[in-house]
Formats: C-alpha cells, structure tokens, sequence
C-alpha cells in the first residue's frame, strides 16, 4: 500500500506546470558587461541609437559621384565623357563634387557635396579623355541615404532579448559598447542514484554511467546560466538532504535528476517537501512525467527524471525556460516549425509527447522522421535528433502524413 506522503499527485498539462515553475521565479539583477562578454546574454535595457545610421549620405558602390544631369543625354551608342575629379573615400570628409567632372569614390564614402547619383565602376570606362558613361544615372541612385537605416533615438533592441551574434554587431553600430544585461543564474545541480559511475570509468553490469551531469551542465551554459556542480550523491535521505540545504545557500536556483518517482529508495520529494515546499509533482507527458517543482526554503527548486532523454527533454521545456527567465528573457522555448509526419505514430491519448525526428525538405514540406528509438533511455536517438515532433494530448494515434508541430533544438 502507497502511504499518504507518496501518493500520487493529480497530473498537470507542461503549460500548466511551466506557469507553476515561472511564477515562483524573481528576476536577476542587472549589470554592465563589454561586448565582448555580451553574446547569449539577455538584455535589461533597451539599445537606444546614438546617431543617425548611417551617419551621412554615402556611396553604396566603388565608382563615380556625379550630377546625373551631366549624364542626361548619355546612351549606349553615344557614351558622355566626363574629366576624372577628386578622390572620395571611406573614413574621409566630404569633398566639393566639380560639376562636369567624375570623382573617384569607395563603397561606404561620404557622397561628395554636389553630387547626386552614383554610377558603378563596372558600367563605366576609361578612354584617354577620362571616364566614359554610356547611361544616364538618375538622381540618387546608389546611395546610402543618412539615417535611412536607423534614426538617432529609435530603439533597435529590446529588452529581453537574448544576444545572437548578429545582435552584438548591432549593439556596437548603435554605439552601445557595453550593454546592460541580466545576471547570469547561478544553477546547482545534483545527481542521485547509488549506480552511478562518472563518464571514463568503466561501470559494472549493475552500475550506469552519469551522463547527466555533464549533459546539464553543458545545457546551463546553453542556456546563459553558471553551473554549480554539487556532484553525484547516493540514495540516502539523510545526504540527501544535506546537499540540498548546502546548494540552497549557493544558487539561485536548483536543479536535480533522478530520485523523483515513486521508488523505495527515491527520496528527492520528501527531501524537498520537508525543506520548503512541493508544489507540482506530476506533468502530463512523455518522456519526463515524474517532475518535482518546489522549493528548498527560499530557493526555487525542479527535480528532474533520472532516465538520460527523460532529463534533456525536461530540461529543454523547464529548467532552460526558468534559467532564462530569471535573466529576464522574453523568449524562453525554442523556435517551433510546421512540420508532416513521416510515418505513422501512437501515443497514450493522455500525455503530450515529444518525438525525437529529423527533419528534411521533400517538395514543398518539411518532414519528421524518427531520429531511432524513442525509449528514454536512448540518446542516440537524441543526438541524431533535429527537432522534438510535438504531439499533442488528447490524440492517441497520429497517421503519416499529418501536421505537427516540430520544437528545434538547441
């Protein structure tokens, strides 16, 4: 008979439960970092234009400025000649465009005052008596005009957004050397279980390789958070509880895997619950349905499965989404993509379950095929994946050909 402290609580959908997680989180501070350090970080504060962008009206092509008037009546078969003028190039000042002449100018270079249009070195050529043009350009044609990019004050980023390294290129276009970002979470994590060896050691036949750890805490980074290993601790409440209380004073949020069913010697719950507090135990899903949310006295808490695919798919849907949260991201799960079965799947009706497929273009659609076996116990099948194929509860059998939603991973 299960006692009244392990039974079962009522399971939840992964929205439900995600909203259970985020809403026990605050939000980290902010601080100032070069760009440099600024990739996968979070922004707190909107990147306002300091200038107009691009500063002045410049050349978008290596050519000639000219005053397209003067090229009115050129034609092919009968080209106008203009003298070679001055030199106008990037990083220079303006110079005073000669009407009737052709000034040398650079990709990026002020347009010389007086000019008004820009003719491509390759539709020119030279002839003894200078540069010969065989169209007549119109008026502003290949220029940068000032500020046609971005005006001086306009907010070109966000807050919270997550930096890409096209953002950083942008930051620094703006004029914003160090952005302000969120502070990066400081992230405990903890494994259980008594058979577990570390990645190198060869493990006996009733012993298990710790993939986890080194799993998360690759994905803390992934995610913009520290990694605070506290290491592998063996299924004793009492040291289990110890650890828990030694990580609540370091981190800002903790995060384990395994220990969470409902085993004789699965002890991560009742540890929690008489630290702080449980407030969801169960998810409506697969892989990943034991999943311990709570808090270990003020520290939020999210106990993941033990089983290696069952612990990333969890951690993908909530430890990631919390991680950026407190950073104050605005975007927390990955990009979703309309996708078509490849073959024919089954589920139970009741959970929401997550495939792991590959994606290819066929025709005009893209199509999931399952990357290998779908037990959680097979991360080959992960590591070939390119996307999670998301099958929704309610439906148990889903036939080839039909539309999905397909979650990217990271």
């Amino acid at each position: 008979m299960v006692s009244a402290a392990r039974a079962p609580s009522a399971a939840v959908s992964v929205d439900a439960a995600r909203h259970i997680l985020l809403g026990a989180l605050g939000r980290m501070p902010a601080e100032e970092v070069p760009l440099s350090d600024a990739l996968g970080r979070v922004l707190a504060v909107d990147v306002v234009a300091a200038t107009d962008l691009p500063g002045s009206d410049n050349s978008a092509m290596d050519g000639y400025a000219v005053l397209a008037s003067d090229l009115a009546e050129a034609r092919p078969s009968s080209p106008a000649i203009l003298a070679q003028g001055l030199e106008a190039r990037a990083g220079r000042p303006s110079v005073e465009h000669r009407p009737g002449t052709a000034t040398i100018i650079a990709t990026g270079a002020p347009m010389p005052r007086g000019a008004d249009a820009v003719v491509p070195v390759e539709q020119t050529s030279r002839v003894r008596a200078g540069i010969a043009f065989d169209g007549a350009p119109l008026p502003g044609a290949h220029l940068r005009h000032r500020g046609e990019d971005v005006r001086a004050g306009t907010t070109i980023l966000g807050a919270g957004r997550r930096l890409r390294s096209y953002d950083v290129g942008v930051c620094a276009a703006a004029g914003m050397a160090r952005p302000w970002v969120g502070c990066r979470p400081r992230v405990a994590l903890l494994s259980s279980g008594d058979e577990l060896v570390p990645p190198g050691a060869v493990p006996e036949p009733h012993q298990v390789t710790d993939s986890n750890s080194a799993m998360l805490t690759a994905a803390v980074l992934e995610a913009g958070g520290l990694p605070v290993p506290i290491g592998v601790v063996g299924d004793d409440r009492a040291a289990i509880s110890r650890v828990l209380e030694r990580a609540r004073d370091g981190a800002d949020i903790i995060v384990s895997s395994a220990g969470v069913s409902m085993g004789a010697h699965d002890h991560i719950r009742e540890c929690v619950a008489e630290l702080g507090a449980v407030d969801q135990w169960k998810v409506a899903m697969r892989p990943g349905r034991p999943l311990v949310i709570g808090s270990v006295g003020a520290t939020p808490f999210l106990g993941l499965p033990g089983n290696p695919v069952s612990s990333a798919v969890t951690f993908l849907l909530f430890a990631r989404a919390a991680i950026l949260a407190l950073q104050g991201a605005t975007t927390l799960l990955p990009s979703l993509m309309p996708v078509v079965l490849a073959e024919g799947l089954e589920k139970p009706s009741e959970l929401e379950t997550y495939v792991r497929v590959r994606l290819e273009w066929t025709e005009d659609r893209l199509v999931a095929r399952s990357s290998g076996g779908q037990g959680s116990a097979m991360m080959h099948s992960l590591g070939a994946a390119d996307a999670l194929a998301i099958l929704p509860a309610g439906v148990a059998v889903f036939a080839a050909g039909r539309a999905v939603q397909a979650m990217l991973l990271p």
